[in-house]
């Protein structure tokens, strides 16, 4: 057993002072947040509240863990609440808590996520249509459309993303096709990501039109989406896209034909590939590899772009390849013949993909570059040898 009320005040004192490193404190947090003493949480309250008036976000945290590991579901409102309070950080180990307690009773979590999603206080319905997110019910598509005409753009982007998926479900889908029309460019952008994970054929229309919208962050996830999708309905619309003032939408577009694939899609990449800007190959270089199985025409684009003059090309093309999810390519192949390219950028890149694309040529190649005259080489495959060996490093 532990004293609860003296080791809860030396974590209130470490959160205030800090002074010492996390790792001073860590045992008695995690002795705290299993001891079971109910008793502490006024204490808890009090130190909550006093944390949020300070801004001290590393306290709120601490205590935020301490009192859901004693209360459970009982403090779901509370840490709603202190999210609620914006204190300039990410929230993420606050928000960590709440999803644990959300997924652990949904049924409870939901009742009261709702009730925050329906307060007044724009503030608490933000958080409330965020948490209710995690434990959405089809039931839920009537209060979050209605959330999606909130004069706030904060709570309707919020909306957006908490609704049910719309794969299956007609009410959400059409919430989602009536949020492509919001004046506000993140409320945009964000449906349409969601309608791109719908793989809905019904779906294109509405993305296509939002291709031409006036906001490029909105274009290009436009293009990011119909890639998603992968209908060649999608084509002429990504094919103007290519030639986008924007380059992050005329990027996505062409690795959007690459995912949509098919004869006209692949003429248009070779039109790239041809070009003789680099950095319109390199582009062509990324994409192509996912409509390997799509055209025939594919496999020796990629084998002459491995080849080519300029080093950024060829690696975007192991780049192009290491992301092709399986698709049939030269892969391995090409990685061996890159592997003693003149450029360190190629040979990092060969380094960085090596155990995907050539995981029997890999260590060879590896062991090899641990010895090549480039610093940042050396580390990299150092680095690889270790994934190698162990599969679960990072």
């Amino acid at each position: 057993m532990i004293d609860s009320h003296g080791a809860l005040e030396a974590v209130v004192r470490h959160a205030t002072e800090l002074e010492d490193d996390y790792d001073d404190i860590a045992t008695t947090v995690t002795a705290l947040t299993a001891c079971g003493d109910t008793a502490l949480v006024p204490r808890l309250r009090e130190v909550l509240d006093r944390f949020l008036d300070e801004g001290n976000f590393y306290g709120r945290d601490l205590i935020a863990g301490i009192s859901a590991g004693i209360e459970g579901m009982a403090v779901l409102p509370v840490l709603l609440r202190a999210s609620a309070r914006d204190l300039g950080d990410d929230q993420d180990s606050l928000q960590a808590e709440i999803i644990e307690l959300l997924h652990a009773d949904r049924a409870t979590s939901r009742r009261v996520v709702r009730d925050f999603a329906t307060s007044e206080t724009p503030e608490l319905r933000r958080v409330g249509l965020w948490a209710l997110g995690f434990v959405v019910d089809a039931q839920d598509v009537e209060l979050l459309a209605s959330a999606m005409t909130d004069a706030d753009p904060q709570i309707r982007s919020i909306a957006v993303g908490s609704i049910p998926d719309p794969v299956g479900n007609d009410s959400a889908f059409g919430a989602l096709v009536l949020a492509m029309r919001d004046l506000n460019e993140q409320v945009r952008a964000s449906a349409a990501s969601r309608l791109g994970y719908t793989g809905r054929v019904d779906a294109v229309a509405p993305l296509v039109a939002l291709a031409a919208d006036p906001t490029s962050r909105v274009r290009s996830m436009a293009a990011y989406a119909l890639g998603r999708l992968g209908s060649h309905q999608a084509i002429p619309a990504l094919q103007r896209l290519l030639h986008d003032p924007d380059q992050h939408v005329r990027e996505n577009a062409a690795d959007a034909l690459g995912s949509v694939g098919g004869p006209a899609a692949v003429d248009t990449l070779l039109v790239l590939a041809a070009d003789h800007d680099p950095k319109l190959r390199v582009q062509a270089a990324k994409a192509l590899a996912k409509a390997a199985d799509s055209d025939p025409r594919v496999a020796p684009q990629l084998t002459m772009l491995a080849r080519d003059g300029a080093a950024a090309v060829r690696a975007a093309t192991l780049s192009g390849l290491a992301s092709a999810d399986g698709r049939p390519t030269p892969s391995g192949r090409l990685l061996v013949e890159l592997a003693d390219d003149p450029d360190p950028m190629v040979r990092q890149r060969v380094a960085v993909v090596a155990r995907h694309l050539a995981p029997d040529a890999a260590p060879e190649i590896l062991h090899r570059y641990t010895h090549d005259p480039d610093q940042t080489l050396r580390r990299l495959a150092a680095t690889e040898l270790d994934r190698l060996t162990n599969p679960t490093a990072r």
